[in-house]
């Protein structure tokens, strides 16, 4: 396939396990594809997990100034327009998980505190301060079984959330996903050609919502099933690697000599 003059494109991509990997958080495979991108005027969106002060804090070694998503679609800011938000607030959540307790088992990031959350992401205290300050969303470390976590994902969506399973953790937030933050970014860059890359089921929505999906391999999780996308494609590297494995040839067909 041969990108036509036509298109105008959109990369839109999840960031841990994907930019960035997932165990020492290194990025330096993805920078050459960036740079092409960058040349190509091709905007990269950042739909991630992670909260705003932890990407503004990070994005500059990106060469980044693209508007971004944050805590699984809960929020798109924009670097030239007001946040459109479209989730719940973290206090709103927490009054459900609260009620939850006796029933289920698990540990929010509140309950971890500063060093239970360093201790389950390996992040410097710096990086954990930032991690920890969330606006729209909780992670959860599951302590029960698999049979109490599909019940708790119901009773999740019974009171008007959503639970998300991610690399690392469950992520509860508000009636949102990263697809409904990737169509909002469509628009607001009148892309008619979006494409998008993640590694964990928390991705789907915005895999299945994207012309090209592409799915980099997480060892800690299933392997995703994108059944939506025009094209699907699947990397044999994992986190920057497996990124970079499959945009240099995207990047390729967009080259004028194609």
């Amino acid at each position: 396939m041969v990108f036509s003059p036509s298109k105008k494109v959109l990369v839109v991509t999840d960031l841990d396990g994907c930019l960035l990997d997932h165990h020492d958080y290194s990025y330096s495979e993805v920078l050459p594809v960036l740079e092409r991108l960058a040349t190509f005027g091709i905007p990269v969106v950042a739909n991630t997990s992670k909260t705003r002060g932890e990407w503004l804090a990070m994005r500059d070694r990106f060469l980044n100034e693209a508007a971004f998503v944050v805590e699984n679609g809960s929020a798109v800011i924009f670097p030239d327009r007001e946040d459109e938000l479209l989730g719940s607030s973290r206090e709103e959540i927490n009054l459900v998980l609260d009620s939850l307790r006796e029933e289920f088992h698990f540990e929010t990031f509140q309950d971890l505190g500063l060093t239970g959350v360093i201790e389950h992401t390996g992040l410097a205290k710096e990086d954990a301060i930032l991690a920890s300050e969330r606006e729209f969303s909780e992670p959860l470390v599951w302590k029960d079984s698999a049979e109490q976590e599909l019940r708790f994902c119901e009773e999740i969506a019974r009171r008007g959330l959503t639970a998300l399973a991610g690399g690392r953790f469950l992520h509860v937030l508000g009636a949102t996903n990263k697809g409904k933050a990737l169509e909002i970014l469509r628009s607001y860059y009148g892309a008619n050609f979006v494409i998008a890359l993640g590694d964990s089921p928390n991705d789907v929505t915005m895999l299945d919502r994207a012309d090209v999906g592409c799915i980099i391999p997480n060892a800690s999780s299933m392997p995703l099933l994108v059944s939506k996308a025009p094209r699907v494609l699947r990397s044999e590297g994992h986190g920057p690697s497996g990124w970079a494995e499959l945009m240099t040839p995207l990047l390729d067909e967009l080259s004028p000599q194609s």
